[in-house]
């Protein structure tokens, strides 16, 4: 008589694990759910801010949206061109304007961005500063540092998708940026309408002079005392989204997956509040990764040894 063919006792066994699998999930996956839903918002807020504080973000209730922090790790790596540049193939497609002046015997930068950092929609502004004056060929080569608390200007953001906008935010700041978790913008989709206020009229003088070179006429920027504002919509300087466009749209693609997993894993929820304490504990390693920060931190831990 012949013996049992294996793999009818195997397949059922198989089976019956991964019933068992999904069961253990979908079980944890509710508890989780009631779990997060008795907690208080302040509770809620507490507790994600202290999961993004390692990152160098805090939530903001209002606008459902991500801050950086005054005191983000990020400031002690100051910035260098190289960051953009390798930003595509980081899920990072934005557009960016490096704005460059001199003043008090130092090359300043003012930068600022707007477009996708992984499943998020996003802008940022920072002011950073060289050791010295920099020939305008070595601006681009340069690592800048980030400014003193007492040199810290006056930083306002508004961020729109077509009419709709989607945060404002004013803070001092040496860096600002803003994050909607869960939505996806291509870079031209984006307005960016910033302002910055400096203490020295000497400074803002300077700063004109730097849009000016960048190539932005008179007519785009408006400056009111010690204030200059002005709307970003087309840079004006080459973008590394553009010369590198098939990373750039591999990327673009790779972070519409990912927002699609974003979605459906934390369909429970509508709130990133709630959706990202649930994925803490659901599946922590895709909440790091969709902070979008983590491999760029790496970088640059690698770039300054």
């Amino acid at each position: 008589m012949k013996g049992c063919d294996p793999m009818y006792v195997i397949l059922p066994i198989f089976l019956f694990c991964l019933l068992i699998l999904a069961l253990i999930l979908h079980l944890r996956k509710k508890r989780l759910v009631c779990q997060i839903c008795r907690l208080s918002v302040p509770e809620k807020v507490y507790r994600l801010n202290c999961l993004l504080s390692p990152f160098g973000f805090e939530y903001q209730t209002a606008q459902d949206i991500f801050l950086s922090r005054l005191d983000a790790w990020q400031r002690s790596y100051g910035y260098c061109r190289l960051y953009d540049h390798v930003s595509p193939g980081l899920g990072m497609v934005f557009d960016c304007e490096p704005v460059y002046f001199d003043f008090q015997g130092k090359t300043w930068l003012l930068e600022f961005w707007k477009g996708q950092y992984g499943i998020n929609t996003g802008a940022e502004i920072g002011i950073y500063q060289a050791d010295t004056l920099l020939k305008p060929n070595d601006r681009s080569k340069a690592v800048f540092h980030t400014v003193p608390d007492e040199d810290l200007p006056l930083f306002e953001l508004e961020l729109k998708r077509g009419t709709v906008c989607l945060y404002h935010i004013l803070r001092r700041h040496w860096w600002l940026a803003g994050f909607c978790m869960g939505r996806f913008s291509d870079p031209e989709l984006l307005t960016l309408r910033l302002s910055v206020t400096f203490s020295s009229p000497e400074m803002l003088e300077c700063l004109r002079q730097g849009l000016l070179e960048a190539g932005y006429p008179l007519e785009d920027f408006c400056i009111c005392g010690r204030r200059l504002s002005l709307t970003f919509s087309i840079p004006h300087t080459p973008q590394p989204r553009v010369q590198q466009p098939f990373l750039s749209w591999l990327s673009q693609c790779r972070n519409r997956i990912f927002l699609w997993l974003y979605c459906r894993i934390t369909s429970p929820f509508c709130f990133s509040l709630d959706q990202l304490l649930y994925l803490s504990e659901y599946l922590p390693f895709f909440f790091r990764h969709i902070i979008c920060i983590q491999k760029k931190k790496s970088f640059q831990k690698r770039k300054r040894r």
